[in-house]
């Protein structure tokens, strides 16, 4: 087997050991398990009300996870329906889609980087984050978004490698995957659709073509996305209502956390998210924050900027795409009315592991091997702290490396 496969094995193996080991605890929800692990189970049992706004939780302390659509918990519900109604159960889905994402990040670093060692090294940089590793273990929509954000830009990139139909086909029918797991997804129709807009300006011929990919292959995928609940018995008048409802709610919340952040601190991890604590053993704490891998943020940062030196001055579309990955799902959120975590950060992680991947590759190779050991210690370091390894409460303080991490 070439060596750049078995690499690639070893660090799959080791995105799925990190992400699937004691997944099942803590045990009980944690965080927004009480809205999307309770709707995952709730699906499971073909519970209609689960879909609608109007319901409430006849269970104290959750609440029905309406407010996005539905397909990432139908596929958590998958993991119930296998593995039983657990918290291994509900989570399982996420970890191995958390496992996706790091495969698709190499995927694309072929694609785009051409140079099968930093594709190897970008996958390695994502299996060594700390948000990705988190959201992968949670019952969040968030991972899913990430998955699906990471496949239609697989789409786009095979359609600019080889323009067919059949990968303009592919490109829709995942984009309305990405749709259907959340509305964020949104942010990558007009990247895409003024990309190849511009491309095929004078090409009339291919307009019927690209509206199918962009707007009437996705709304169907969205659509579909439904099935369980017009199998159930919901009306069309009630699923229109529900789509009012969701844009009602996601532009106009106006609740405040003492974990929300804006989004300009994001790349500088000046936020993260406190997800979980536990004191059950005496002198001992386990803690579980979103936060990302403070070195490969911080380093990423710097590439992200010479990535988008090296776009303008190169033109080459492979670059380009880096830049927008990143800018895509992040600026946006300078414009969101409603409250804002560091999660939502995450989809543009991939694609500063790929720019500081890309960055590494112009620079000598000791540059590269002393980001990549600085990168590990990192995740060594922080490994408890992401998924609730008890240590000794006196040592727990060094994991805040900033006072507004605490």
């Amino acid at each position: 087997m070439p060596r750049p496969k078995i690499t690639l094995i070893l660090i799959l193996l080791f995105a799925a050991g990190t992400r699937l080991w004691n997944l099942g605890y803590p045990k009980g929800y944690y965080f927004d398990e009480v809205y999307n692990a309770f709707t995952t189970q709730e699906f499971a049992k073909g519970n209609k009300d689960a879909y609608e706004w109007s319901h409430q939780s006849p269970v104290k302390g959750t609440a029905y996870g309406w407010t996005h659509p539905p397909l990432a918990k139908l596929l958590g519900e998958v993991g119930i329906l296998v593995f039983g109604d657990n918290e291994f159960g509900w989570r399982i889905a996420n970890a191995l889609i958390g496992v996706g994402v790091i495969y698709l990040v190499y995927w694309l670093g072929e694609k785009l980087l051409r140079n099968k060692s930093y594709a190897l090294l970008a996958a390695a940089f994502a299996g060594l984050d700390g948000l990705l590793l988190v959201q992968s273990r949670i019952n969040m929509n968030d991972i899913v978004a990430v998955f699906f954000i990471l496949v239609v830009f697989a789409a786009f990139v095979r359609y600019q490698l080889k323009q067919s139909k059949n990968n303009l086909l592919l490109l829709g029918l995942s984009l309305g995957l990405l749709i259907a797991t959340k509305w964020t997804g949104l942010y990558a129709l007009p990247v895409f659709g003024a990309w190849l807009g511009w491309q095929n300006l004078t090409k009339v011929s291919k307009w019927p073509a690209l509206l199918a990919a962009l707007i009437i292959i996705p709304a169907a995928i969205y659509i579909l996305s439904y099935s369980q609940y017009f199998l159930l018995g919901g009306s069309w008048s009630n699923f229109v209502e529900l789509q009012k409802q969701m844009w009602w709610y996601n532009t106009n919340l106006k609740a405040t956390h003492t974990y929300q952040s804006d989004w300009w601190t994001w790349p500088l991890s000046l936020r993260p998210v406190w997800y979980y604590v536990d004191y059950s053993i005496p002198g001992q704490i386990a803690n579980i924050y979103a936060l990302g891998n403070p070195l490969l943020w911080w380093l990423g940062m710097a590439a992200v900027l010479f990535t988008g030196y090296a776009a303008v001055k190169s033109r080459d579309w492979r670059v380009w795409l880096i830049v927008v990955g990143y800018l895509a799902f992040w600026l946006p959120w300078a414009r969101a009315p409603r409250i804002m975590f560091l999660y939502h950060y995450l989809p543009s992680v991939p694609f500063l592991c790929l720019a500081l991947a890309y960055s590494l590759s112009k620079l000598p190779k000791w540059v590269t091997l002393a980001s990549g050991i600085l990168i590990l210690g990192s995740f060594v370091f922080f490994f408890p702290h992401w998924t609730a390894i008890h240590v000794p409460a006196n040592l727990a303080k060094y994991y805040f490396w900033m006072s507004s991490w605490k």
